[in-house]
């Protein structure tokens, strides 16, 4: 081979990768900022600990247009009866303050491994110690360390697998204390 197109066949193969580096970086960090709300669920962080083998992992946006977007993905279980945001810190238990399964405004589905949930919250959507009041306080909560989402079934109504909410753009609070170990993602389709 000519060695001018070698180098040339190495620079563009050197192009095309880095483009390709970039893009994925690119995309891994719009997809973690529009999620900056975590929480790894586990029967761990139950308030008292339970035994279950399920694992989740819930992911709530920034407030848009008055909107905040969440998808909730559980593995080992396909029977939870209600799902919340309660308020809360780690180790204590709390009342809820946002519904989040079988809801009008969220869509749900049976997976062959758990469930997947997704929605939306407003204010209107805000109950218990949060109703009447605004995504801002719920936001104010939820950087604050003082909410937590809660999986509930019938064999364990007051909360199976359990996970504090974290804001991740937030370095001193992204450490919320959870021991669950995380879990891979699923996306629900419509």
């Amino acid at each position: 081979m000519n060695p001018s197109k070698l180098v040339f066949a190495s620079v563009l193969a050197l192009a095309i990768s880095l483009t390709i580096l970039v893009s994925v970086s690119l995309v891994d960090q719009t997809f973690a900022a529009k999620y900056p709300y975590k929480a790894q669920l586990s029967g761990q962080d139950e308030v008292p600990k339970t035994e279950s083998s399920a694992t989740g992992e819930a992911e709530f946006t920034i407030p848009a247009n008055d909107t905040i977007k969440y998808r909730i993905n559980i593995t080992g279980i396909s029977n939870a009866t209600m799902a919340h945001i309660h308020m809360g810190k780690v180790g204590e238990n709390g009342d809820p303050v946002v519904d989040l399964l079988n809801t009008p405004s969220s869509k749900d589905k049976d997976t062959a491994y758990g469930m997947i949930f997704r929605g939306n919250i407003t204010d209107s959507s805000l109950k218990g110690e949060l109703q009447g009041k605004t995504l801002g306080d719920l936001t104010a909560a939820m950087d604050s360390g003082d909410t937590y989402v809660n999986i509930h079934t019938a064999e364990h109504p007051d909360g199976e697998i359990r996970g504090q909410l974290s804001n991740t753009d937030n370095p001193q609070q992204s450490d919320s204390g959870s021991n669950s170990s995380e879990v891979g993602f699923s996306t629900l389709t419509e």
